[in-house]
């Protein structure tokens, strides 16, 4: 598992997204990953950063960039 740099505690996807899980009608357990928890900032016009923060020291971790296109 990922550990933070600062604090040693584990990292985990719940942390940082919403996630669902569903049962189906057969028993199997779907997951889902729906949206992002923490900070989005949006410095030019279809550009995003995300800011990822440590859950339990709130220290950053780093920051991730993106373009998003509507084509």
């Amino acid at each position: 598992m990922p550990k933070c740099p600062f604090c040693e505690a584990e990292l985990h996807m719940r942390d940082f997204f919403d996630v669902y899980e569903k049962e189906s009608k057969k028993g199997k357990v779907k997951v889902k990953v729906g949206d992002f928890k923490g900070e989005t900032i949006n410095p030019a016009f279809r550009n995003h950063l995300k800011m990822w923060v440590c859950p339990s020291c709130d220290k950053i971790l780093g920051f991730s960039e993106y373009r998003w296109d509507r084509t």
